[in-house]
């Protein structure tokens, strides 16, 4: 079934009705992203990560790395060191880590921006073509609009141990 046809049906005596859809929020628009499958997942395993990104009074930047970035790494987000550490933990505070309580449509150049994880920040900086360099290594590919907030598609996920 396509959009337009989960959009409207028609009723009983062939009178069509048409659902208007409310404004897209950060939740409609990221899954449809095929090259963030594997962050999309990560935000949707918690339920509050997954109720803010739904939430369309929400005011979010979300810095999702891509699915090449994933692979790229040596190590995944919940993989612990020891028994100590919980890995589910582990995983809710890397995707807390790449989320700003404020919408940004444009990134603050040369300032550091607080993300829902404790004592961690983003340092920007703009990079000649327009995009930036957040923390000094990840590069920001593209941006979308919600009504709720900004992704901003990323290179590299912003931490790594």
């Amino acid at each position: 079934m396509n959009n337009d046809e989960r959009k409207k049906f028609t009723m009983q005596d062939n009178e069509e009705v048409v659902f208007s859809e409310g404004p897209s929020t950060i939740n409609d628009i990221i899954p449809k992203e095929r090259d963030l499958t594997t962050f999309v997942d990560v935000l949707r395993k918690f339920a509050d990560t997954s109720d803010m990104i739904a939430n369309p009074d929400a005011s979010l930047t979300i810095f999702a790395p891509t699915n090449s970035a994933f692979r790229k790494l040596t190590r995944k987000p919940s993989q612990v060191k020891d028994q100590s550490e919980d890995p589910t933990e582990k995983l809710y505070q890397f995707a807390l880590g790449h989320i700003v309580p404020l919408a940004y449509s444009s990134l603050p150049d040369g300032k550091e921006i607080d993300t829902l994880k404790n004592n961690t920040r983003i340092k920007v900086k703009r990079n000649w073509n327009g995009t930036f360099k957040l923390n000094g290594r990840v590069n920001t590919i593209s941006s979308l609009k919600a009504v709720n907030g900004f992704i901003y598609k990323i290179d590299s996920v912003l931490e790594e141990e």
